[in-house]
Parts: structure tokens; C-alpha cells; sequence
């Protein structure tokens, strides 16, 4: 049996298919169950979509060196 937790873990995998037959059908039985995991798999594939769609795109240097900056910290301090 496969949970919620191991669901959210496993989703970027999942939506790649870079899963194994077995783990696949665990998933999807999963999805088919629970509304909670349905909803956060469907709105991430759709956000993925979304950005995917809206192609390449050139952030300003002070821009890119702010959002580096905080990743950073944020990276630091977990």
C-alpha cells in the first residue's frame, strides 16, 4: 500500500515517467482514490503545462542575482 507522503515523493518521477511499471500502477491506483493526491497531481501537471507553454525567458541580472541570493539562504538553512 502506498500513502499520501509517498505519493507527493514519488510525483515528479511519476509525471517524467521515470517509473517502474509496478510503482506506476501503485500511483495511479492511488489517484484514482484519493481526492487530495488527485488534485495535487492534476494542478501540478497543469502548472507544468502553463510553464512549459510560456517557452524561455531572460531574467535582468539583479533579478537573477536576488532570486541566487535567496535560494542560497534558503538552501543554508534547512
Amino acid at each position: 500500500m502506498i500513502d499520501c507522503s509517498q505519493i507527493v515523493a514519488l510525483l515528479s518521477d511519476y509525471l517524467d515517467g521515470d517509473i517502474s511499471p509496478e510503482m506506476k500502477q501503485l500511483v495511479e491506483a492511488h489517484l484514482a482514490k484519493c481526492h487530495r493526491c488527485s488534485v495535487v497531481y492534476s494542478t501540478t501537471r497543469q502548472t507544468l503545462r502553463i510553464v512549459t507553454e510560456c517557452g524561455a525567458f531572460t531574467l535582468p541580472v539583479a533579478v537573477g542575482a536576488r532570486l541566487h541570493d535567496r535560494l542560497k539562504e534558503l538552501l543554508a538553512a534547512s
